[in-house]
């Protein structure tokens, strides 16, 4: 079994734009707060991008990310378009408000939202938009005390490789490695196998 589907016909196409009012006012007390820690709306820009789907279809989805990381996004996003890598869902995390158990149960992928890591005071890469999570439940977040989301414990098992999945070897990987995005997968202690992180500058 892969981890692709067959790649849509329909061309690869990504817009990015400046946060508007109606955006901002889907995010204010969700993914954006009023913190000093937190990217101004202008360091921040709102990807569309088509994404194939489970099924192989052309999809529209969106993201939020830092504004020096939207051109990197873009062009993963071109890439894992081309190859067939299924995004189940590309949603503002606002439409989970803000809650990052709440979007990763529904395998929804998002970017950007000014929050801490789990069990931590640190803040996240996704507090900054540098940080992509891709089919949560395909790629759990795995650790010695468990494992999230709960539907990714299907997804255990990272030998068994279905679509949706980043597994290395593979060829999400071998695209990461070469666009220079690092994968939690790769980490020692937690393996966050839904989480890629944007090159620095």
């Amino acid at each position: 079994m892969s981890a692709l589907v067959a790649p849509p016909a329909t061309p690869f196409l990504a817009t990015v734009h400046e946060l508007d009012d109606a955006t901002l006012a889907r995010m204010r007390g969700r993914s954006w707060r009023p913190d000093p820690r937190c990217p101004a709306p202008a360091a921040l820009r709102r990807i569309e991008a088509r994404h194939a789907d489970f099924a192989g279809r052309a999809t529209i989805g969106e993201l939020v990310v830092a504004a020096e990381v939207a051109a990197a996004t873009v062009a993963l996003l071109a890439r894992l378009y081309a190859i067939g890598f299924p995004i189940r869902r590309l949603h503002l995390i606002d439409d989970h408000d803000g809650d990052d158990d709440a979007s990763m149960a529904a395998d929804n992928s998002s970017a950007f939202n000014f929050r801490t890591v789990a069990g931590t005071e640190l803040l996240s890469q996704h507090a900054f938009g540098r940080a992509l999570d891709l089919n949560p439940v395909e790629n759990p977040w795995i650790t010695s005390r468990g494992l999230a989301p709960a539907a990714g414990e299907a997804y255990r098992d990272r030998t068994r490789v279905r679509p949706g999945m980043i597994v290395r070897p593979g060829p999400v990987t071998a695209i990461l490695d070469e666009l220079g995005w690092e994968w939690g997968g790769d980490w020692r202690h937690a393996r966050d196998y839904h989480h890629v992180v944007a090159p620095a500058r």
